[in-house]
């Protein structure tokens, strides 16, 4: 019940169902696109089940004489289609990866040069830091050292100063 109106029903608030949605379901490749992307994955794979298709086939064929040669110089072309769609994939595929290797191959290279160069540069700046650290100390020593000789000399001159003072005292009192 309501707060406000003891007569009207509480309405939870549209974040009270603690309801996620669930992300879109992945849209599936095309079968033709599974087809060219299983060939261009698996090249010899593909020449080698095309080979087994088109001898599959040829065993499969009944084999009258004379239309038997036809048959076979058909298949035979059929076969040929096959191996050179094969082959043109493979190349592809070859060339395509060649090509994302080397520039691979290239982008680690510039990274690894950038590396190289920030870690050189950090070398630098804490060999500068250390060096400058050191002088400070360096300089903290010396006047630290400087100081106490000051308060050492301040030191013994009121020792000095101390001891002339008893002395002529003690002159006084014992005279």
């Amino acid at each position: 019940m309501s707060t406000t109106d003891p007569t009207k029903p509480d309405t939870p608030s549209p974040m009270a169902n603690n309801v996620v949605p669930l992300p879109a379901a992945a849209e599936e490749a095309r079968p033709s696109e599974k087809v060219v992307s299983f060939v261009k994955r698996h090249p010899a794979l593909t020449a080698a089940g095309a080979l087994a298709a088109g001898v599959a086939l040829s065993a499969l064929l009944p084999r009258p004489r004379k239309a038997g040669r036809k048959a076979a110089g058909k298949v035979l072309r059929v076969a040929e289609a096959a191996g050179a769609a094969t082959l043109m994939f493979g190349r592809e595929a070859g060339e395509k990866a060649q090509s994302l290797g080397s520039d691979a191959r290239d982008q680690v290279s510039e990274l690894g040069g950038k590396a190289g160069k920030a870690g050189h540069e950090a070398a630098g700046k804490v060999e500068k830091y250390g060096l400058t650290a050191l002088a400070a100390a360096a300089a903290f020593g010396r006047a630290t050292a400087k100081r106490a000789g000051r308060l050492g000399e301040n030191a013994a001159d009121k020792a000095a100063e101390i001891g002339h003072n008893a002395s002529d005292l003690k002159k006084r009192i014992v005279s």
